[in-house]
């Protein structure tokens, strides 16, 4: 199960490509977007799997309604989980 957190990620290691609508299916409404920079982020969210894995996923300059491609980073095999071949690791 995913779980909210209140934490941002650090930095970009990964690529989803998804629309809002499909973040909101699997992670549920963005929770850490007042912790990021209002100037540069449109949406974020931090998360914790049950077993202790965490994920960050952000929209970077770009409002969330209109982003198809989502910066990410955390657990690489939790986001190979949750997005399958819309998640691309760098």
């Amino acid at each position: 199960m995913i779980n909210p957190i209140p934490k941002t990620g650090a930095s970009r290691t990964g690529t989803i490509t998804a629309d809002f609508r499909t973040l909101i299916t699997i992670l549920g409404m963005p929770n850490a977007t007042a912790l990021d920079d209002a100037d540069k982020v449109g949406a974020s969210w931090g998360f914790q799997h049950d077993d202790g894995r965490e994920g960050f996923v952000w929209c970077y300059s770009t409002a969330p309604h209109q982003c198809r491609e989502w910066s990410c980073t955390g657990d690489r095999s939790l986001l190979d989980e949750l997005f399958g071949n819309d998640y691309v690791a760098h």
